[in-house]
């Protein structure tokens, strides 16, 4: 029998082999098979960062990344660090739209540590959407991070922010969806001020409270809501909606007008240019009048301050009428590509179509049907749920006409709740419950209308009036937006959580490859674009826009070790040190 102290020195001398063993698989992982690199840059925030400072919006209280490097599009040297300075230290809540949140006191940490398989393209080759670790044509010292979205021997063009491929859309899976959406509104970051609003627009029995949306007691008699459509094409019992409408607390570009009659608007109109008009970077610069279409227009979100000076030289009722009106229009805006990653840089902002809604529900008892309605272009669908028949099911509303049929996994009809997601990226229909496609993706062809670019900033400075052509094209995508909604025939729904996200949208650029014409993608290589794409170097700039095969360094497959910086102290010293970060700890796909 064993004594104590060998039975010790056994468990020491196991620990140290098994310690030992550990260290020559990382050291042999590492020279055969693995390699770390750190990026730098922020090419593919949100979800890879670089250098960056983590923020949390003192409104809403969203944490969110703010970029302090990004690649040398914007003439800093690639992965140059630039310390922000003035104006450039305050961050935007990409939320709630909070702007002048002040980052200067917030050490910066460093960017995500990615662990790659070296080995993986000697056996098979790169897929559409996947990201991978290259060297640099142009200067192979340096290492990549980009998303592959071109393949050898394909023709390719970015249009409207989306792929094309031999003349056709390139369509993502869900699990790629999931993977590159970016967060545009989540009801659990809502603002408790008296003057913000919910990027919701409920209906009456819906009861907002505990950052949750509550169903009322039954309709009271005498209403009559809008009406849902069962899978039979018929009219189901009618739903209580929630409509999404993107509401910003501050800021933008769009532009809002409300009509006003010449006559009375001249008066004051005048009297406050009188006011205003001489000083620089005066509130005459972000609203003007109209006398040929009769109409009082304000670009951006009209400031409390800038309201409060025009009621106080208003002396005709109607103006100020109209004053209150754009006042309240002026914060509903389009959806646009922007990223509170890049608030330290001033970058132009197109509006985006290709949205994703995300709701969670509980109930006691199950809700009769559920509803969402899903605009693609100029024609919205409908899905209906149905939790009692396990029915999923989406319509063509126009037409009357089902086009996908499915059902829901097991483990919802047993349950009392459900997570929906439901997307309308790449003008495709997807739906998920429970992180299962309940059917394939139904496709849509949107039709050349939808092919165009917008700019979503389009400014009636100096007294000249946008664009029209441009102004209706705003119009026509902001309505598109506005037509998404949610829906429940039920008595106690609760939702839980209420998101909405948007696609990647793919810019211009430097509009040097891809972008006014097709771009042939030579054998043995590959067409790569950074996430942000607003700030990234890559396929679309390079003076060498194809990145060869062999140049490829591998897969990243997890984003392993992330710091974020932190003060040691100990007897009256301190000490910075790196603190883990195990948020940021995660596989990529």
């Amino acid at each position: 029998m064993k004594s104590r102290s060998e039975t010790t020195a056994g468990s020491i001398r196991q620990a140290l082999d098994l310690a030992v063993s550990f260290i020559l698989a990382v050291i042999v992982l590492r020279a055969f098979v693995l390699e770390g690199y750190l990026i730098s840059t922020g090419s593919m925030a949100p979800g890879l960062r670089g250098f960056h400072r983590q923020v949390t919006c003192p409104s809403c209280h969203d944490k969110f990344a703010f970029g302090v490097a990004f690649d040398d599009s914007f003439n800093q040297g690639a992965g140059g660090l630039r310390e922000p300075e003035g104006p450039r230290r305050l961050a935007t809540c990409p939320l709630c739209s909070q702007p002048g949140i002040d980052v200067a006191a917030i050490p910066t940490s460093h960017g995500d540590q990615l662990l790659v398989n070296k080995h993986v393209y000697d056996l098979r080759r790169p897929e559409r959407w996947e990201t991978v670790v290259f060297r640099n044509p142009s200067s192979p010292r340096e290492a990549f991070v980009k998303r592959v979205v071109g393949l050898p021997g394909e023709s390719i063009q970015i249009i409207n922010g989306d792929v094309i491929i031999d003349g056709k859309l390139a369509r993502k899976a869900m699990s790629r969806q999931l993977e590159m959406r970016i967060p545009v509104s989540d009801l659990q970051f809502a603002v408790a001020s008296e003057n913000w609003q919910l990027p919701w627009d409920p209906d009456a029995e819906w009861e907002f409270t505990n950052q949750q949306f509550q169903l009322r007691a039954a309709r009271s008699e005498g209403t009559e809501p809008e009406d849902g459509t069962a899978s039979d094409g018929t009219l189901s019992e009618a739903p209580r909606w929630i409509r999404f409408r993107n509401w910003r607390w501050f800021g933008g570009h769009h532009v809002a007008e409300t009509p006003l009659r010449t006559e009375d608007a001249v008066e004051d109109w005048q009297r406050f240019q009188d006011q205003f008009s001489e000083i620089p970077l005066a509130w005459s610069a972000q609203v003007h009048y109209n006398p040929e279409g009769e109409v009082l227009m304000c670009e951006g979100v009209m400031t409390p301050e800038l309201q409060k000076k025009l009621l106080s030289i208003a002396t005709h009722e109607a103006f100020r009428n109209a004053v209150y009106r754009l006042a309240a229009l002026s914060h509903l805006a389009p959806v646009t590509d922007r990223y509170g990653y890049n608030s330290m840089l001033g970058t132009t902002e197109y509006v985006v179509t290709d949205l994703m809604l995300e709701a969670e529900l509980t109930w006691v008892t199950g809700p009769r049907s559920i509803h969402v309605r899903i605009p693609i272009g100029s024609e919205t669908f409908g899905l209906v749920i149905q939790p009692s028949q396990n029915s999923v099911v989406l319509m063509s509303l126009e037409q009357k006409k089902i086009l996908r049929q499915g059902h829901l996994p097991a483990i919802a009809q047993e349950s009392s709740g459900l997570k929906l997601q439901v997307s309308g990226f790449d003008q495709q229909i997807a739906v998920a419950v429970n992180g299962q496609q309940v059917f394939e993706a139904f496709p849509i062809d949107a039709g050349d209308q939808w092919e165009q670019t917008v700019e979503a900033s389009v400014s009636p400075v100096a007294g000249i009036r946008m664009d029209p052509e441009r102004a209706a094209l705003i119009a026509l995508r902001q309505e598109q937006q506005n037509r998404w909604a949610f829906g429940v025939a039920a008595e106690d729904v609760r939702i839980t959580s209420l998101k909405m996200f948007r696609d990647v949208f793919y810019t211009p650029g430097r509009r040097r490859n891809a972008v006014d014409s097709e771009f042939q993608i030579p054998e043995n290589c590959y067409f790569v674009l950074g996430d942000n794409s607003p700030v990234s170097s890559d396929s679309r700039n390079w003076d060498q826009p194809a990145v060869p095969h062999d140049l490829l360094l591998g897969k990243p497959f997890l984003v392993h070790l992330p710091s974020r910086p932190g003060i040691l102290r100990f007897a009256g010293r301190e000490w910075p040190i790196r603190i883990p970060d195990w948020n940021r700890i995660r596989y990529i796909h």
